[in-house]
């Protein structure tokens, strides 16, 4: 309640300043009259059904979820607001459906009467813009979602992971850097406002980064460093290249060290023991009716004590990192020593209907065992061009994998080689966007 109180203190003085400023009527202002409003409609569902950890499992959740996003324009050309406003109602679910981020875990364990809808106010920040020279400057103070901000980023379901904190940055003639310092989240599927925590569930005070950033037509650059406070610090290199109209070229680099409070946690929590590193690269052919993109990616994250050692894509729980590498599909393909070949497809059956096909195949070694793991998907998109639904964009999913019985994510071995595990995902997502004004 404090953090709504404080709020809508800041809301009224804003529009006390507001009315103080404007000479014939408060709406005349374009803090009023460059307003936008919109509102989305999202139905959500998504399945898989696996055998890795458990007996088989069914992870299953399905919802609706309704968002109404506010965005003024600026008073004195400075200083405005932003609200967006979530909510979702619970559909369907099965046990474990928490690992679907789509619904409210509204209690203890994996049971399905825990799952619930939920409603919140998600984003609602300060946003100040000005100019220095022929530098743009920005910044943001508040609940937000930073999407790959530096090291930080979100995921969506039926609300997107927001953060509270500061976030800015200056640019000039494709030149950029930015900046974010948080220290709570809401989570995609959650209202509650969260520390940021360790693996075994300690607090950290924050999570700061900042981004050195170079883009023209035919480039596109970013180095990033941030550190979430005395537990991880990471180091990425992203970097996408357009030679000509139809390729495109990209590659990343992600460095990762573990710093005290991480080192002082059981082997158990620990995802690596000191350092972890990701490589990866794609590439992308467009033609007019179809395209291909191809990637190739490489994990180094050495963990002792027998257990198998895992990149980590979050800096901390309760938080969402950068990650744009295409071992991140269906099933994180980001262990020690883990090679893996991704490729996607599509084709334009017409302007209206985009179907496609997605490939991955990995392996590494684990003691005396070769560990083979994959999936096959295939997708279809629809986005209607007829006036009355020119706002509205269908997706469908669905595929096979196979992966390996593991225990702590750790390959279960027996005569020397690991056991086959199967699992089958889907996923369903119907969204219409409409502006209020």
């Amino acid at each position: 309640m404090k953090n709504y109180a404080s709020w809508g203190l800041i809301t009224v003085s804003l529009f006390s300043a507001v009315a103080h400023a404007a000479d014939d009527s408060v709406f005349s202002s374009p803090f009023f009259t460059d307003s936008k409003a919109e509102l989305s409609l999202k139905n959500y569902w998504k399945y898989l059904k696996e055998d890795a950890a458990n007996p088989t499992t069914v992870h299953n959740a399905w919802g609706q979820g309704v968002a109404l996003g506010y965005q003024s324009g600026y008073l004195a050309d400075t200083l405005g607001v932003n609200v967006d406003y979530y909510s979702a109602v619970k559909l369907g679910a099965s046990d474990y459906f928490n690992s679907r981020g789509v619904l409210y875990n509204n209690g203890p364990g994996n049971s399905k009467d825990n799952a619930t809808g939920f409603s919140k106010f998600g984003q609602r920040y300060l946003k100040l813009k000005g100019e220095v020279g022929d530098a743009a400057l920005n910044a943001q103070f508040g609940w937000q979602t930073l999407r790959n901000y530096g090291v930080i980023s979100n995921s969506t379901r039926l609300s997107p992971t927001t953060y509270l904190g500061w976030s800015g940055g200056v640019a000039r003639d494709g030149l950029s850097l930015r900046g974010a310092y948080v220290d709570r989240s809401m989570e995609r599927n959650s209202p509650d406002s969260l520390r940021l925590q360790t693996n075994d569930g300690r607090e950290i005070n924050h999570l700061a980064s900042g981004e050195l950033g170079y883009e023209n037509s035919q480039f596109n650059g970013q180095l990033a460093y941030g550190e979430s406070q005395n537990y991880l610090r990471r180091q990425i290199l992203r970097v996408a290249l357009k030679p000509n109209n139809n390729l495109s070229l990209g590659s990343q680099i992600y460095t990762t060290q573990a710093l005290d409070d991480y080192k002082d946690m059981a082997l158990s929590r620990r995802n690596f023991d000191r350092n972890a590193n990701h490589y990866a690269f794609d590439a992308k052919w467009q033609e007019k009716l179809w395209s291909l993109k191809l990637g190739i990616a490489h994990t180094r994250a050495p963990k002792g004590g027998g257990e198998l050692g895992l990149y980590p894509r979050h800096m901390a729980k309760n938080s969402r990192g950068t990650f744009t590498s295409m071992a991140y599909a269906g099933e994180d393909y980001m262990r020690d020593g883990e090679t893996m070949l991704a490729s996607i497809v599509e084709y334009y059956i017409t302007p209206e209907f985009t179907a496609g096909l997605t490939g991955i195949y990995s392996q590494f070694g684990y003691q005396s065992a070769t560990v083979r793991t994959g999936e096959v998907n295939i997708f279809g998109r629809w986005a209607p061009s007829h006036q009355k639904l020119k706002n509205l964009t269908v997706f469908a999913m669905v595929g096979p994998g196979w992966s390996y019985k593991n225990v702590n994510k750790t390959p279960i071995l027996s005569q020397g080689d690991y056991l086959t595990s199967h699992s089958l995902g889907a996923e369903f997502i119907a969204e219409y966007r409409f502006k209020l004004f």
